[in-house]
């Protein structure tokens, strides 16, 4: 018995010994990096060289600046008016390659993980993205829900403005992507839609605001003008107002608008606008005699924001008259928007292949191999139901000297 007690303390001496002995070798978290060795990127751009090259551009966080009152960036980079970013480039065979050489040019280890927005430059759009895409997806610090943008000008020229309103133009992309000012689009958005039964997207477009008279040129702000039309992964078409409506309103993405309709087609000055509460887009595939069908409900409701008329808006006839411009006027951008996309481009950016298959799986099975000429041929019935909720505080238009209530 004492033998066997003896046994055991040993034996639980031993493994003492043995974690004691492992503990030693233990040499704490030997791979970490200290934030301070790190360069927060902020956004990102995206360019080809007139030789091909992939021209890499990057806006960096510059902590060490962030709460002081220090303007502009260093090494020759442009800074934002708070001088907390700074742009770097580099070039390279390719995007990996163009990252590496980034990486050679910064004292600090640099961090893809706060990359709130991606850039593509216009002319690099429509020789491809797909390469790009494949990298932002299988490099592992990048973010997949930062927003992706094509640019007029240079991404770079992008990442290079000075916003007075925002710390960064990081920042400034990031709030409009927010405030659903055109597609809000994501890598990981882009990707899904490049790969799925369409394989098209629907991105923002970006324009840089003129600057103000006597200001830098760079102290402004980019802004969304216009949608940029994606096939496989080129850009095939640009769109601008009242087309890129149209499209947004089919993409259910249509916010932050108003609408005028002229109830006096003799007077265009005399019109009434209509800010939209909301707008709601609903497809209902169908499939008869043989051929696809889609009818397309469009809902919205809005208040009355100006009426330069001479109609008063008390009467409920007058402003039935004036819902049914309301109607009238999303029915053709409606109808314009598909023209444009399905009878000139052939291309369906409003998911009619993921509804049918969705709806109608084994008929889809057995008619997907004709769908690109199947698509043009699709017969889209347009519902439009639109309200006014409001007039606003005054019914009668104001500045009219003798107007009736009746």
């Amino acid at each position: 018995m004492i033998s066997s007690k003896l046994h055991n303390l040993r034996r639980k001496i031993a493994l003492l010994l043995l974690a004691a002995c492992s503990m030693a070798l233990l040499q704490g978290c030997w791979d970490r990096v200290e934030i301070n060795d790190l360069a927060m990127v902020l956004a990102t751009g995206i360019d080809r060289t007139k030789d091909g090259k992939v021209h890499l551009s990057i806006q960096i966080f510059i902590p060490r600046q962030s709460g002081s009152s220090a303007t502009g960036g260093t090494g020759g980079s442009e800074g934002s008016p708070s001088g907390v970013t700074m742009v770097q480039t580099a070039e390279g065979l390719n995007i990996a390659d163009a990252m590496t050489r980034l990486q050679r040019k910064i004292s600090r280890h640099v961090f893809w993980g706060h990359c709130e927005a991606i850039v593509i430059g216009e002319k690099t759009a429509k020789l491809g993205i797909r390469e790009y895409m494949d990298f932002l997806l299988r490099f592992s610090q990048f973010r997949e829900h930062a927003y992706v943008y094509i640019s007029e000008t240079k991404a770079e020229d992008i990442l290079s403005l000075l916003p007075p309103l925002e710390r960064s133009s990081a920042e400034a992309l990031r709030e409009m992507g927010n405030m659903k000012l055109g597609t809000k689009m994501t890598v990981l958005d882009l990707a899904q839609a490049l790969e799925g039964l369409s394989k098209s997207a629907v991105l923002s477009r970006l324009k840089i605001a003129p600057p103000a008279p006597g200001q830098n040129k760079k102290a402004t702000m980019p802004f969304v003008f216009g949608l940029a039309l994606i096939k496989d992964d080129r850009e095939i078409r640009v769109v601008t107002e009242p087309m890129s409506l149209g499209i947004l309103m089919m993409l259910n993405q249509l916010d932050n608008i108003v609408l005028t309709v002229n109830p006096d087609k003799t007077n265009k000055q005399a019109a009434v606008t209509i800010k939209p509460q909301f707008i709601r887009t609903e497809f209902v595939p169908g499939f008869a005699d043989g051929n696809w069908t889609m009818k397309v409900n469009i809902k919205t409701k809005g208040d009355v924001i100006l009426n330069t008329t001479d109609l008063s808006l008390l009467p409920p006839p007058n402003v039935e008259k004036i819902q049914a411009l309301f109607e009238e006027q999303f029915k053709q951008r409606a109808e314009a928007a598909l023209q444009l996309t399905q009878q000139k481009l052939k291309t369906d950016f409003f998911g009619y292949a993921n509804a049918y298959r969705n709806h109608f799986p084994h008929k889809w099975k057995a008619k997907r191999a004709q769908w690109e000429s199947d698509l043009p041929k699709i017969k889209t019935t347009i519902h439009v139901e639109a309200r006014i909720l409001r007039t606003g505080k005054s019914g009668d238009p104001q500045g009219i000297p003798g107007q009736s209530n009746e």
